[in-house]
């Protein structure tokens, strides 16, 4: 199985990566959504922003087929010629999305890309700032209730991850991987946009996102 693959519907095919460069061509900006789940995130930014090709990546084609089925229908029957769904890995990244993006997004991460971020893992956050270019603004919402909850990473095998904000070592490391000095704040409520994980993760108004903005050094 290739590494990247291209998701329409049920069935993913090929990604060719001189296809996907012509593509980010034809448009004045590139958007790569990293772990973008069910992939509404994407469909809604391409949506709303015409100019631009917005790419969704996850590691579970089947997480993508509906929202990639209803984008590459007609445009008179609601499809989004500029959103395109990717599955693969954030581990095998950059591949052919290498200087690619000229902003990338993390929304509510879980998993290992959940680890990668948090943590942060240098080597693998590498792969994902890769993705970018000089000035490539990188923001990333991450559920702050999981990593304040020391018992509950504890069950859910994430022992090594602790509160970002207690961690001295956390905008270093950012810094070590390719990004500028971070920014981070905390938000209460429900996410600022549409997102079948996020909402899932972030309930109530007594929710909190934990929100890391920066952008790729050159």
């Amino acid at each position: 199985m290739a590494d990247f693959e291209r998701v329409i519907g049920k069935k993913p095919g090929p990604l060719d990566p001189a296809w996907l460069a012509e593509q980010s061509g034809s448009y004045d900006r590139t958007h790569l959504d990293v772990g973008t789940g069910s992939g509404e995130f994407i469909f809604d930014l391409a949506g709303e922003t015409p100019d631009l090709l917005a790419i969704g990546l996850d590691p579970v084609s089947e997480n993508m087929a509906t929202i990639s089925r209803k984008a590459s229908a007609s445009v008179k029957k609601g499809g989004m010629p500029n959103a395109l769904f990717v599955r693969g890995a954030a581990e095998a990244l950059p591949g052919p999305f290498a200087a690619l993006a000229d902003e990338i997004s993390i929304n509510y991460p879980w998993g290992s890309l959940m680890r990668i971020i948090a943590k942060p893992d240098v080597e693998q956050l590498r792969k994902i700032i890769a993705c970018g270019k000089p000035g490539t603004k990188l923001s990333i919402y991450l559920n702050y209730d999981v990593l304040k909850n020391r018992d509950y990473l504890d069950r859910m095998g994430f022992e090594d991850l602790i509160d970002p904000l207690d961690n001295p070592d956390f905008d270093s490391d950012c810094q070590q991987a390719g990004l500028a000095p971070v920014t981070h704040r905390v938000m209460a409520g429900d996410p600022p946009f549409r997102s079948k994980w996020g909402r899932q993760l972030i309930r109530g108004s007594g929710r909190q996102t934990l929100i890391v903005e920066s952008h790729i050094l050159p």
